[in-house]
């Protein structure tokens, strides 16, 4: 991945997370199937990246 973003961008990805989740939460019955599943999809982008991010830094800090 070779850090394809900054900390700020990790952090920005990881609170646009958490919001989905949240409006997810407030209003559970009032999505259909296919927001539903193209949220899935947003969430899988958003933390998979910054997943992937946070153990390439991990790495380099335990290698420095």
């Amino acid at each position: 991945m070779a850090h394809e973003f900054s900390l700020e961008q990790a952090k920005e990805k990881a609170h646009q997370a958490e919001i989905i989740c949240l409006m997810m939460e407030a209003y559970p019955n009032k999505m259909d199937d296919s927001e539903i599943e193209a949220i899935a999809s947003l969430l899988s982008k958003l933390t998979g990246d910054v997943c992937a991010w946070l153990i390439e830094e991990q790495a380099i800090r335990s290698n420095a």
